[in-house]
């Protein structure tokens, strides 16, 4: 399937590629008896997916040598590398499953039977390969009244960790991981808890998350980002606006004003904004969905509005709809010696892939009868590519150039017009779309179309994989690479294109793979010729605007949307992050993510010779200067005075030392936490993080002192080393303040207000209502 090297196909595999390829196709692809045992061919199950395609076109009058022709098209367009769908069509076609789709959105309605309506139906799309996404906006927010027990909701969040638990459990017997993406309206009560989400180890670990920005709101942030950000209860409509005071772990409804006593102290569009780039800075997340750019581009508006997309953002659909897709390798189109692209050959097999994938929609069996209806009644697909990062170094072109920029254009624009050629074809040999009358097809082009949309460019993982090729339209992420698949193998492997043309070429040598397997640059190997280590661009040696530039350029000329991830350097700064977001709204994305490298733990992807970097950062903790200035602050709690200390370098605030009264207490665990925060905060982590992980921690001394000593305003040492911690970074320091004035039943304590309930810090008595 698209192995052209010889050192790939000869059995030299010391870089293990093949070997990584092989046991992909074994674990996720080939067809298994009921012992597990493989009984499949590669070639075998191409020719399962091509013939079970090929038959579609009896449905519309084809007879058994028409039939038998497109099934040797499409078989030979897979077995060559020029073409792949999407992979749950690879592995369920002719399969008794059959379910060929890999995107699909899922409503969750506010209710209990629907909410649980959507986490049966996320099961049974999983269990097939399929990825599911869904939007939190319809969910009223935490501590919110629930009508019919007078009770108040749990919020979205606690329906998202079902629907990841749901995930986990069915992921063991499933053919590949399991994959969501969770979508809410930065306008929505609980975006802060959304946006934090991720913050814990293991948290929605099988989740991507994405906010959507409405272009009101980033209006508001270049006319007035001191603005009060205003959100919306999607039960009640009612406006409100969030103290900057709240906590975010247990922050309510309640814990809100009306948006008519927005005063300082809450949170304004720029902070909110502020609290997106910083995490997407930490963790990778969120990204953004331009929400109001997707549904200008929504093909059947008369049918509903857009309000998620599938895991990795690439398409956009109504509730229920499902869609194949399918990808062109184009650098399997570029001429001998890198003199251009076939384009001739190139638009042919656009409209045999355009034709492959309509057929899918017929010989798909779909999981429940909602999706089916409207899949049928719109027929999308998206059509898009892989291989770009291979056909600019064949061609000679960097990806961080003008020409790049340029080409991507000329590329998109070309598969776009021959894809709707396609398409306006298969419309009058077979009928428009079902659902045609009443879309933009009609109503604004007066086009007949077959299907409702056409083009997406798609990741490409592991169908990349299986072609030899880079991914979708991302730069080659290093030359040499360790990886990890489904049951957690390492494998180590140079980029196939470089094997192929070091073995043409005649530079590949086990010195040059092993200089490449440590990291070293192309251009800094003497053996490689200098024409071709100048185009070997890889992903954090080019700069964050170029990776905007390029998804610009695609996006400009695709019907859905492009999925791109800009990989920035473990070094890279949160005002990096900033500029890249600002940018892809600037330039007509409709979506945007970014990965910092190291961010995370169990990164998939890494430099051969390295492992991931832990999550914390990718330096060791800066040294201490000679001199340091610090600030110290007293706090009463349950163990005596505590005086919390901490001094800054020019980076900000750089390690903290606590000391305790004569009360005694804890001064050991104090000393613990100051020692952890001062390794975090020399290490890079922001001073945010660390308040919100120890904000709000209670300890039961403190509270029991508190009953008879009114001065002790904090809940333990930790809590009062965070709002010490708040103060240093310019925030006032905030005294824990009872905020009910009702006693307790049991002890007659005073009651606080938390997530709707009233809490007694005394004897732990709670109630809700």
């Amino acid at each position: 399937m698209g192995m052209s090297g010889a050192s790939m196909t000869n059995g030299e595999d010391k870089y293990g590629f093949q070997k990584m390829r092989n046991e992909i196709l074994r674990q996720r692809y080939l067809r298994k008896d009921p012992e597990g045992d493989v009984v499949e061919t590669e070639d075998q199950m191409i020719r399962r997916v091509a013939d079970t395609i090929a038959l579609v076109e009896a449905k519309y009058g084809a007879g058994d040598g028409q039939v038998k022709r497109y099934a040797e098209e499409f078989y030979e367009s897979m077995r060559c590398g020029r073409f792949l769908p999407n992979s749950p069509a690879l592995m369920n076609a002719g399969r008794p499953r059959g379910m060929l789709s890999a995107c699909f959105v899922l409503p969750i309605e506010d209710s209990i039977d629907g909410i649980f309506d959507t986490v049966k139906h996320t099961a049974l799309i999983q269990r097939a390969g399929g990825g599911t996404g869904f939007s939190f906006d319809r969910l009223r927010p935490t501590g919110d009244r629930v009508s019919s027990s007078g009770g108040r909701t749990s919020g979205p969040l606690s329906f998202g960790r079902v629907l990841s638990e749901t995930t986990q459990a069915i992921q063991q017997g499933a053919f590949r991981r399991g994959a969501n993406m969770g979508m809410m309206s930065v306008e929505h009560p609980d975006i802060l808890k959304f946006m934090h989400a991720k913050r814990g180890l293991g948290a929605l670990t099988n989740f991507n998350l994405s906010v959507k920005i409405p272009d009101a709101f980033m209006r508001r942030m270049e006319e007035n980002p001191n603005a009060p950000h205003v959100v919306v209860n999607p039960r009640t409509k009612k406006r409100y606006v969030i103290p900057c005071s709240a906590n975010i772990d247990s922050c309510a409804i309640d814990d809100l004003l009306a948006e008519n006593e927005a005063a300082e102290g809450c949170y304004t569009v720029g902070e909110v904004w502020n609290v997106i780039v910083r995490n997407a800075h930490a963790t990778g997340e969120p990204g953004l969905c331009f929400i109001d750019r997707a549904n200008a581009d929504n093909p059947t508006p008369h049918l509903g509005q857009i309000e998620a997309t599938n895991p990795c953002g690439e398409q956009p659909l109504l509730p229920y709809e499902a869609c194949t897709l399918g990808s062109i390798n184009v650098s399997r189109f570029v001429g001998e010696g890198g003199d251009g692209l076939d384009w001739n050959s190139l638009e042919k097999m656009i409209r045999l892939g355009v034709r492959f994938l309509d057929n899918v929609i017929g010989a798909n069996r779909y999981p429940i009868p909602q999706i089916e209806e409207i899949t049928l009644g719109n027929r999308k697909v998206g059509l898009g590519i892989m291989g770009f990062a291979d056909t600019l170094i064949l061609l000679g072109i960097r990806y961080d150039s003008e020409q790049a920029v340029q080409f991507a254009e000329e590329l998109a624009s070309f598969i776009q017009k021959h894809a709707h050629q396609a398409s306006e074809e298969l419309a009058k040999e077979r009928g428009c779309f079902p659902n045609w009358r009443g879309s933009r097809w009609d109503t604004k082009y007066q086009r007949p179309m077959r299907n409702a949309a056409v083009t997406t460019v798609a990741p490409t993982g592991s169908i990349s994989l299986l072609a030899a090729c880079s991914s979708g339209i991302e730069p080659l992420f290093r030359v040499a690479l360790r990886r990890k698949i489904l049951d957690g193998q390492e494998f180590e492997s140079l980029h196939p294109l470089i094997e192929e043309l070091g073995a043409k070429q005649g530079w590949l040598s086990d010195r040059v793979r092993d200089l490449l397997s440590q990291g070293t640059l192309p251009g800094d190997i003497p053996e490689i010729p200098e024409e071709l280590a100048d185009v070997l661009r890889t992903a954090h040696e080019i700069g964050p605007e170029w990776h905007v530039r390029i998804q610009a350029a695609f996006q400009k000329h695709t019907d859905n949307a492009v999925s791109k991830t800009v990989n920035l350097s473990a070094d890279a700064t949160v005002n990096d992050v900033d500029r890249v977001y600002r940018l892809a709204y600037e330039s007509g994305c409709k979506g945007i993510t970014v990965y910092r490298d190291g961010c995370r733990e169990n990164q998939v992807i890494t430099a051969a010779g390295q492992t991931a970097q832990p999550r914390l950062g990718a330096a060791s903790p800066r040294a201490r200067p000679r001199k340091v200035n610090g600030t110290t602050i007293k706090a009463a709690s349950g163990c005596g005075s505590l005086f919390v200390t901490i001094n800054r370098d020019e980076k900000g605030p750089f390690e903290i030392f606590t000391n305790l009264g004569k009360a005694g207490g804890c001064p050991s665990q104090s000393e613990a936490t100051a020692r952890t925060l001062s390794v975090a905060l020399r290490s890079g982590i922001e001073p945010e993080i660390l308040i919100e992980q120890l904000k709000g921690i209670r300890c039961l001394s403190t509270i029991a002192r508190r009953k008879d000593n009114k001065n002790i305003d904090v809940l333990s040492c930790p809590d009062a080393i965070a709002r010490a911690l708040e103060a240093a970074i310019g925030q006032d320091y905030e005294p824990v303040i009872i905020e009910s004035s009702n006693k307790c039943p049991d002890c007659t304590y005073p009651l606080r207000r938390e997530a709707g309930c009233n809490v007694c810090d005394n004897c732990g008595y709670t109630k809700c209502g």
